[in-house]
């Protein structure tokens, strides 16, 4: 190998990699520097120079066509390549990556070479590092020898924490090169990731060799330490070109994104990921700048966040206890022969001296210490996808931080900087940049409130490089693919909510458009109970509004005549129909009953109530629809009680089948016991009904009595029980009793029936 060559071994995110490498490029003064990455990177890296960008970060590379295929390389302010990037450019020397391209990774998941899904460079790279292997990490052979638990902790304890200086990449090499050899030789990784290395390999020999062609001064080539051995061997120029060709392309697009603290953690998923990203930036606090913090200013100043965290959730953490949590800290280091507390002495330290052995506090602040809390930003002056820049003007004005921790928060929608906030996540969400869940909304304060929990993810840049085909802010890309979306659509029901979104999301246009495919569908649509399913939601507009201007006229005939469908139809869609059917009839039924009586028309009322009375009367229609027809007849007064006694007698007596009684009696009861007390007329009726049952009957219709009145809490049956046996309940089989004695001993006796009948143990 050429000898204007430097090979520099590191592990992605480490922060003794990195203060090792500043060390030595310090040292070495190199004309260029070769840092593993994807080639479309270059265009990008002289912005890494910049003030405003701050890690983390990540370079996005994204099939142009495609978005939703991408991949990530990130950078936290103690990744090696970002410090080495950082040192290039602060001296004005050339930058060039040397991975395999994002053009060719990203095609690989079509490709016969791998097989798999596309991987991150800076993924496989780590991989390399630490590779998941399928028989074992072979770095553990190494630890087994030197006492440690795995080769994580091996390599944390030799490299990233004890800052070994320049001369450390030379016993790497040398370490990487001897378990190079073993693991190919019993095959530790597997066929498929080998030869993945050696295509990537090839792609790094080929960039080494022309750099060294290019360039007259020494090269520094700073990649994962797995392929170090790999480009230390001679291979011809021949044999790698042959290794890379015929490999598929896709054409690519980068752009620079922010990265989270969550993200860079191997918990999240991300295979070149550190335990505990929160540990390493306080670790690279000791090794940055080549200044040499002491171990006991390190060890303070952790133990001071760790108490400063604790007092921030309501624990009492005072000064001496991270005084004392500190000195205990160093004094594990000094009898376990570390140089300095590592993450397990400073875990041992506070839980003793702050926690005083209880997990629990030291649990709560464990995500915001060990995989940290920032998010990156990306310089103004960085080109980013428009509808990147467009959110980053939108969280300006709406004063609307991304942060990655979960939060809630709560809109006033009745304030100018409510209803703006509420806009822009109910926009994101139509384009699938799910920033923010709706979790409270029409909940006790009418529509004037809402409650969001927001999640910010480095992922949602790449739903947002999917959103730029439907436009380049995002008004006007929610509302192209809400349009898009409502002529694919042909669910009444699921237009319905796109309309309510639309409306939510201040897209008066798109709401125009889908309100009109609505009635387009509606006329074509001979499904009821999807019918049935839009009512609510277009009354639930009307008749509380949104905050925002709405087409009132235009909904409310919408809404007539939906609902003239629905009560045209609603007694034929309801007969002959399985339980499974019955069910989401019913709940449909319910729903739509509630709605139309808030949209006040009268007339369709009336229909309504003659519908429901034709259900409630034809033992064609489902039992369960039946049983629920006949209590919203009750409800709404159509009948007097006799009449829905008389109902329900003919519906529960023999010759009745009992599961279509069970069924019956179980819709009829639905809702709940509270409104049942407040009813004192239907309660006596069916307290008349069940005293006029003869003995076989009443035995035989146990069971499905039993199985409606369990459906109520249990404090609401006990509530029933006890106003019968109060006597409140007033009922023709009272009179049979012969004075106060006989009814109590009557009483007395039925008790214990009616018990069992509700399921109440004894």
């Amino acid at each position: 190998m050429d000898e204007r060559a430097h090979l520099f071994g590191i592990r992605h995110h480490g922060p003794g990699s990195a203060a090792s490498l500043l060390a030595a490029l310090d040292a070495l003064d190199p004309a260029m520097v070769l840092i593993e990455g994807s080639p479309e990177a270059e265009e990008l890296a002289h912005f890494a120079g910049l003030e405003g960008m701050n890690p983390p970060l990540a370079i996005l590379h994204y099939q142009a066509d495609k978005p939703a295929n991408a991949m990530f390389a990130p950078f936290a302010e103690y990744s090696p390549e970002w410090q080495a990037l950082r040192w290039a450019l602060a001296r004005g020397r050339p930058v060039r990556f040397c991975d395999w391209p994002a053009a060719n990774a990203l095609a690989s998941e079509q490709d016969d070479l791998t097989g798999e899904e596309p991987v991150e460079p800076d993924e496989a790279a780590a991989d390399a590092d630490l590779p998941p292997p399928v028989g074992g990490d072979p770095l553990d052979m190494l630890a087994q020898v030197a006492g440690y638990s795995d080769g994580e902790a091996w390599w944390n304890a030799m490299v990233e924490s004890s800052r070994p200086g320049p001369e450390v990449f030379e016993a790497i090499e040398s370490a990487i090169t001897e378990l190079r050899e073993v693991s190919e030789a019993e095959d530790i990784l597997g066929k498929v990731r080998t030869q993945r290395d050696n295509v990537r390999e090839a792609f790094m020999r080929l960039s080494l060799r022309q750099a060294l062609k290019d360039e007259a001064g020494d090269v520094a080539v700073v990649v994962g330490a797995w392929h170090v051995p790999a480009l230390r061997t001679k291979v011809s120029i021949s044999e790698d070109r042959k290794a890379i060709r015929g490999l598929s392309k896709v054409k690519v697009s980068s752009a620079w994104v922010p990265w989270s603290d969550s993200r860079l953690a191997s918990a999240s998923g991300y295979g070149a990921g550190v335990t505990a990203p929160g540990w390493y930036r306080h670790l690279w606090q000791l090794q940055r700048d080549g200044t040499a913090l002491s171990p006991e200013a390190f060890t303070a100043g952790w133990q001071s966040r760790v108490s400063g965290l604790l007092r921030e959730e309501g624990h009492t953490a005072a000064s001496a206890n991270a005084i004392e949590a500190s000195r205990l800290a160093l004094a594990l280091a000094a009898i376990r022969d570390e140089p300095a507390p590592g993450l397990a002495e400073m875990h041992d330290a506070t839980l003793a001296a702050i926690c005083h052995g209880d997990e629990t506090p030291l649990r709560l602040v464990e995500r915001r210490l060990l995989l940290g809390e920032r998010i990156g930003s990306v310089d103004e002056a960085v080109p980013q996808m428009p509808l990147a820049l467009d959110l980053e003007r939108w969280q300006k004005k709406c004063r609307l931080k991304p942060e990655d921790l979960e939060r809630e928060i709560a809109l006033d929608l009745r304030s100018d900087a409510g209803l703006l906030k509420s806009t822009l996540l109910h926009r994101l969400t139509l384009i699938d940049v799910c920033w923010g869940q709706l979790i409270d909304a029409e909940a006790g304060r009418g529509t004037f409130r809402e409650t969001w929990r927001l999640a910010w993810t480095p992922s949602l840049a790449v739903q947002l490089a999917e959103a730029l085909v439907h436009g380049v802010t995002i008004e006007q890309a929610a509302a192209n693919r809400t349009m898009q979306r409502a002529q694919e659509l042909g669910d009444v029901a699921v237009l319905a909510q796109l309309v309510k979104s639309c409306l939510l999301a201040d897209l008066p246009q798109a709401a125009e458009a889908t309100i009109a495919r609505l009635q387009s569908a509606a006329i074509d649509s001979g499904d009821v109970v999807k019918l049935m399913q839009t009512i609510p939601t277009l009354v639930s507009i009307l008749r509380y509004g949104t905050a925002r201007p709405i087409p009132e006229a235009q909904l409310a005939a919408l809404v007539s005549a939906i609902a003239v469908e629905v009560n045209a139809g609603a007694f034929t869609a309801s007969a002959e129909i399985d339980q499974v059917e019955a069910q989401a009839f019913g709940a449909a039924m319910r729903d739509y009953d509630r709605a139309l009586s808030l949209f006040g028309n009268d007339d369709l009322s009336e229909i309504w109530e003659r519908e429901l009375a034709a259900m409630a009367s034809q033992d064609r229609c489902s039992p369960s629809v039946r049983g629920l027809a006949l209590r919203m007849v009750h409800d709404r007064e159509v009948w007097v009680i006799d009449e829905v006694a008389a109902t329900l007698s003919r519906a529960l007596t023999p010759p009745a089948p009992p599961a279509a009684s069970g069924a019956f009696v179980e819709s009829f009861l639905s809702d709940g016991a509270e409104v049942l007390l407040q009813d004192r007329p239907l309660l006596a009726a069916i307290d008349a009904w069940l005293m006029g049952l003869d003995e076989d009957t009443l035995i035989e219709l146990l069971p499905m009595l039993r199985r409606g009145f369990t459906a109520f809490a249990a404090s609401g049956r006990e509530r029933i029980l006890a106003a019968l046996g109060r006597g409140e309940i007033a009922h023709a089989g009272s009179q049979q009793s012969a004075g106060k004695e006989a009814s109590r001993e009557f009483t007395e006796q039925a008790l214990p029936l009616l018990r069992t009948i509700m399921g109440i143990e004894p």
